[in-house]
């Protein structure tokens, strides 16, 4: 008993010493308790909403109102005619569409039910239900509003506002449609990252680097001769999830499969450069494969995987638009599910631009100033 708990002391002496370790040890459960709290939020708030008003009067007016009342929706796109709103949808200006038809105030007047037109981006169904379901409680609410007048007056009670229900995109709300895209950002971050910081890690502990340090081979030659390979697997394997997805799951690839392409080749040069950046951090593997999981942990929870970026706090929207894998996974899903093409996707297109060229600058600047040392 006395060797084990000597034993036991040693280790945690060891890992005391390991300052790395230590701090991931407590900042790692920290920052998922606080993830997990508060970016993992179901509740949709501010909703993108386009609408074309062809009535103008005092019925749509007051709908609009109760529609942005309590940040439920919010209007960044007014349409100038009804085909102008699915097309907002496609070009990702807004998430869900409203048409109201003219003489809203007449057709209600006349006991009649106003025809509203309801488009919803359903490439995520759990926002799809939830979009449709704040939609339905407003409708709800100003239906009960006009029906209590009518009532009094002893009019006829039919529902003033009735909706058309469209939804684009994914239409029979598959879960798969929604996620493989996500599957394929997920897969590119932990193949890239972890194996090749695994791998430059792995050099290190075996000193195998210290020989090609003494070799005529220059350090950005090291570099690119550890991350190809992975390069080729990453993107290799991005294509199989890809097949599998369209061929198995059925997900369409409804835009440019050159743009995907670029799209997922950004990533995963952006992706090598971290892997390569946690190697200079990481003295050990057991370092590499902690800091690995401190890059992943943010990416799964704030990049739009699994949890819609809609319904986070306001802190961590924020937070989510320099996470690398947002990009890719929104402009994934936009050239799968909606056919968007590089006119819409330009913003996520620049943004892995930006990425790769920054990780790999700073990753290549830490691994020749770690090989001089």
């Amino acid at each position: 008993m006395n060797r084990i708990a000597a034993l036991a002391r040693k280790e945690f002496t060891q890992i005391r010493r390991d300052h790395v370790l230590s701090r991931l040890i407590v900042g790692l459960p920290i920052v998922m308790t606080l993830l997990f709290g508060y970016a993992i939020n179901f509740t949709l708030s501010d909703i993108r909403l386009a609408v074309y008003d062809g009535s103008q009067d005092r019925i749509s007016q007051h709908l609009l109102q109760e529609l942005q009342k309590d940040h439920r929706f919010t209007i960044p796109y007014t349409a100038q005619n009804p085909e102008q709103v699915p097309q907002a949808i496609r070009e990702n200006r807004a998430r869900v569409g409203l048409v109201i038809p003219a003489g809203a105030l007449q057709t209600v007047r006349q006991d009649k039910a106003v025809q509203l037109e309801v488009f919803v981006d359903g490439s995520d169904p759990n926002f799809a239900f939830q979009s449709q379901a704040a939609l339905r409680k407003v409708l709800g609410d100003v239906n009960s509003r006009l029906l209590a007048g009518k009532v009094l007056a002893g009019t006829a009670t039919t529902p003033p506002l009735t909706p058309t229900l469209h939804t684009l995109y994914n239409p029979d709300n598959k879960t798969a449609w929604f996620m493989i895209p996500g599957i394929i950002g997920l897969i590119m971050t932990i193949f890239t990252v972890l194996l090749t910081a695994l791998s430059i890690v792995r050099e290190n502990e075996s000193r195998t680097m210290e020989s090609l340090i003494a070799s005529p081979i220059k350090s950005y030659e090291v570099v690119l001769g550890k991350v190809l390979p992975y390069f080729v697997i990453a993107t290799l394997v991005s294509l199989v999830v890809l097949s599998i997805g369209h061929w198995v799951f059925g997900v369409p690839v409804s835009g440019s499969l050159l743009l995907l392409f670029g799209l997922i080749v950004l990533f995963v040069l952006g992706s090598l450069g971290v892997g390569v950046l946690i190697s200079t951090l990481a003295r050990t593997q057991i370092q590499a494969v902690f800091g690995t999981f401190a890059y992943i942990l943010p990416t799964i929870f704030l990049s739009g995987f699994v949890f819609p970026v809609d319904g986070m706090p306001l802190f961590f929207k924020g937070l989510s638009a320099i996470i690398p894998a947002r990009y890719l996974i929104d402009g994934t899903r936009g050239v799968m599910l909606r056919g968007a093409g590089l006119e819409t996707l330009w913003v996520d297109l620049v943004a892995l631009i930006i990425f790769s060229v920054a990780v790999l600058g700073l990753a290549s600047l830490r691994f020749g100033k770690r090989l001089a040392a």
